[in-house]
C-alpha cells in the first residue's frame, strides 16, 4: 500500500485581491465596533424597590457591573431579542455605595427596532391555542394542524411546545405537591359554595409519618404517609338523598402517581348513572371505602338531609368494598354481584370442561338462573341446577365436578347476589359505573395520566360538568327519574301486543289482580297450566318451562305504572310491554297515534314515521 502526502490548501486568490479582502474586513469591524453610550441621570429614589417599580416592564435585567460609585444594573429594551442585536436605548439603576438612594441613568439615543415585529407567539393566537387546549386538541401536531387551517401565524413547534407548557402549569398549578400543600388544598376548598354546581371538599384525611395509624391496614401501605379526599357538590348529594341503592368502584390509569380514583352513585329508574361524587385515595382498600361512605354521610349532615339508608349496594364483589358498606351501614340491605362480572368468570371457568356441548348447556342453564324473580325462586332454582348435572356427571367426568365445587363454593356460598329478583328497581351489573369511568378517561382527562396535583383541579372541572348536566334548567337535562319513561319503541310493541289474540286469564285476591300471560308465540293458556306453575318444581326442566308463562301484578290501575311482572325485560328496565299492553286493553291510558303507524308483524325502523307523500306518488 503507497503513502501519499496530502497538498496544503491554497487559494485562488492573488496576493492583492487577499490584501482587499483584509482591509474590507478591517472597514467593517470598525463600522461596528461598540459606539459610546451618553448617560443622562433621569431620577433618584430613597429606595430600590421604589426604583425597579418606576421603570415598568418595558426593560429586563441585561447584566451587572460592580464600581467605586455602587452596584451598576443594567436594562435592555424587551422589544429585542435578548441574544440578538440590542435596542440603542438602555438604562441603568446605580445602587450608591454609600446610603440607600438609587439614580436611574437613561441612555439619550431612541429606540431603534421594528416596532411591528411580534416577539414569540402573537396574542391573538395564545388565545386560540387555548381554546384548543380546552376543547381536547392537547397534542402539538394537532394544534398545529389546526392553526394552519384557520389561516392564523403558525408558532414553531419549539415555541408551541413551550407555551404549553406554561400554559398547563398554569392552568393545572405546579406537578408537585406535598401532604403539607394537599391539606391547604383541601382546607382552602372545603367551605360549602352558594352555587349549587360549584364542587368541594366534602370531607379529607391526611395521615403524616408521624402520625398514630387507625389500624395494621394503614401501617402496612405507609409509603410517606397516606390521604384520602372526597369531592362533591350540593346537586350531586341532593340526588343521593333520593338514592335507594349503591354503586360503588375504583379505576386507574387516571392519575400518574398510580392513586385510585373511588367512584360512588346511584341509578335512577332509566337506569341512568347518577354519581354522587369522587374520591381521591392513596390506596382502595377497606378503610378508604369506608371513607367514602363516611364522607357522604358527613354530606348529608351538611345539607340538612337525612342519613342514607341504602337497600342494596351494586359492586364487583370486592371485600375491600362489602366490608365497609356494612362498616357504615349497619341496617339490612342486599349485596348484589354484577353480573357481567360474574359471567366473565364462569366463562373463563367452564371452559376446563372437556364436552363442547356440555360447556354451552351449563352457560344456558346459569342465564336461566339469573333470570329468577325472587330470592326463593333461585334458591330452588339451583338447588335443581345441581342435581341436574351431579346426576348427569355419574359418568365420572371430573371436569364437570370440578366446575360445579367451583360454582358453587364462588357463586353460591360466597356471592349469591347475580340475579335479578335480588332487589326490584336495580340493576343487576354495574356497567353504568364503569361506563362513567370511561367517560372520565374519555372526557374528563382525554385518556392522559395527570400528576395528582393537577388532578384536583380536572376533578373539580368534573364534578362541575357532572353537576351542570343535572341542573334542570339545562337544555339537556340528565334529570333523576323517579319512573320508567316509554319509550316510542315499547309504546308501538305495546300496541301491538294490546291488539294481538293471546288469552289472558286474571286471578284476583283482594285488591291485587294477577293476570297469567302466554310467552313468546304462545297464544293460550289453561287453568291446568297455571296450576302447574304455581306448584312447586322437583326438576330443572320443570324449572325451565316455567318461562312459558308470564305472571303480572296490577295493585291499583291508576298507578298501573307501578305493577310488576316477571318477565326478563321488566326485572331488567323496570317496564314491560306486557304492563303497558294490559293498561292500554284495560283502558287504563292510550297509546301515542304515532305507535299504531306500524302494521302488526313489523318493528318500527329508526327515525320519525315517514309522511304522506304527494298524489298519484306510490307509498
Amino acid at each position: 500500500m503507497e503513502l501519499v502526502q496530502v497538498d496544503q490548501y491554497e487559494s485562488d486568490l492573488s496576493e492583492e485581491e487577499l490584501m482587499e479582502v483584509d482591509e474590507a474586513s478591517e472597514f467593517k469591524r470598525k463600522q461596528q465596533k461598540k459606539k459610546s453610550k451618553f448617560w443622562i441621570k433621569k431620577a433618584m429614589f430613597d429606595k430600590g424597590a421604589e426604583a425597579e417599580t418606576s421603570i415598568g416592564n418595558q426593560w429586563s435585567k441585561y447584566y451587572t457591573n460592580h464600581t467605586e460609585d455602587g452596584r451598576k444594573v443594567y436594562y435592555r429594551c424587551k422589544k429585542a431579542k435578548r441574544h440578538g442585536p440590542q435596542c440603542t436605548a438602555s438604562l441603568y439603576l446605580l445602587y450608591h455605595a454609600d446610603s440607600d438612594r438609587v439614580t436611574i441613568y437613561e441612555t439619550e439615543a431612541e429606540h431603534q427596532h421594528h416596532q411591528d415585529e411580534t416577539r414569540g407567539i402573537d396574542e391573538n393566537v395564545k388565545k386560540i391555542i387555548e381554546d384548543l387546549f380546552n376543547d381536547g386538541i392537547k397534542k402539538p401536531k394537532l394544534i398545529l394542524r389546526a392553526l394552519e387551517s384557520r389561516k392564523v401565524k403558525v408558532p414553531t413547534s419549539a415555541q408551541l411546545n413551550n407555551y404549553l407548557v406554561y400554559y398547563r402549569k398554569k392552568k393545572y398549578g405546579s406537578h408537585k405537591i406535598s401532604l403539607g400543600e394537599l391539606e391547604e388544598w383541601c382546607r382552602n376548598n372545603e367551605t360549602i359554595p352558594v352555587d349549587e354546581n360549584q364542587s368541594f371538599v366534602v370531607c379529607y384525611k391526611i395521615l403524616y409519618n408521624g402520625d398514630e395509624y387507625e389500624d395494621d391496614e394503614d401501617i402496612e401501605d405507609d409509603a410517606g404517609g397516606k390521604f384520602r379526599i372526597f369531592i362533591s357538590s350540593l346537586r350531586l348529594l341532593n340526588i343521593a338523598s333520593k338514592s335507594q341503592h349503591i354503586h360503588a368502584d375504583a379505576t386507574y390509569k387516571i392519575v400518574w402517581q398510580g392513586f385510585p380514583v373511588l367512584i360512588i352513585g346511584t341509578t335512577d329508574l332509566n337506569k341512568a348513572f347518577h354519581p354522587f361524587g369522587m374520591a381521591v385515595c392513596s390506596n382502595e382498600k377497606t378503610k378508604d371505602f369506608q371513607f367514602i361512605f363516611n364522607s357522604l354521610q358527613i354530606g348529608m349532615q351538611k345539607i340538612g338531609k337525612d342519613l342514607l339508608k341504602p337497600a342494596a349496594l351494586v359492586s364487583d364483589a370486592a371485600d375491600a368494598i362489602k366490608n365497609s358498606f356494612k362498616n357504615v351501614f349497619n341496617n339490612s340491605y342486599k349485596e348484589i354481584m354484577c353480573w357481567a362480572h360474574m359471567k366473565r368468570k364462569i366463562e373463563n371457568r367452564v371452559c376446563q370442561v372437556d364436552d363442547k356441548d356440555i360447556r354451552k348447556e351449563i352457560i344456558e342453564d346459569i342465564q336461566m338462573l339469573q333470570l329468577c324473580n325472587s330470592s326463593t325462586t333461585f334458591k330452588l332454582a339451583t338447588t335443581l341446577f345441581m342435581k341436574k348435572w351431579k346426576m348427569n356427571s355419574k359418568q365420572k367426568n371430573q371436569s364437570i365436578l370440578d366446575f360445579l365445587n367451583y360454582f358453587d363454593y364462588e357463586w353460591l356460598t360466597l356471592n349469591d347476589g347475580w340475579y335479578e329478583g335480588l332487589q326490584l328497581n336495580t340493576p343487576s351489573t354495574n356497567n353504568a359505573l364503569e361506563a362513567t369511568n370511561r367517560t372520565i378517561k374519555d372526557d374528563g382527562t382525554f385518556r392522559e395520566r395527570h400528576v395528582l396535583s393537577r388532578f384536583l383541579a380536572i376533578s373539580s372541572n368534573i364534578i362541575y360538568n357532572w353537576s351542570t348536566e343535572r341542573d334542570p334548567l339545562s337544555v339537556n337535562a340528565k334529570l333523576f327519574a323517579i319512573e320508567p319513561t316509554i319509550s316510542l319503541e315499547l309504546w308501538t310493541s305495546s300496541y301491538q301486543w294490546a291488539q294481538s289474540r293471546k288469552e289472558v286469564i286474571c286471578l284476583s285476591h283482594g285488591s291485587l289482580k294477577k293476570y297469567y300471560i302466554p310467552a313468546r308465540d304462545i297464544q293460550s293458556i289453561t287453568k291446568n297450566d297455571i296450576n302447574k306453575y304455581n306448584k312447586q318444581w322437583t326438576t330443572f326442566n320443570q324449572f325451565r318451562k316455567s318461562y312459558d308463562i308470564w305472571c303480572m301484578e296490577i295493585e291499583n290501575d291508576a298507578h298501573w305504572k307501578t305493577s310488576k311482572c316477571n318477565c326478563p325485560y321488566f326485572l331488567k328496565n323496570y317496564i314491560c310491554k306486557h304492563i303497558v299492553g294490559m293498561a292500554i286493553r284495560l283502558k287504563c291510558c292510550k297509546p301515542p297515534p304515532a305507535a299504531k303507524t306500524v302494521p302488526i308483524g313489523q318493528k318500527r325502523k329508526r327515525g320519525r314515521p315517514a309522511k304522506a307523500k304527494a298524489a298519484l306518488l306510490i307509498q
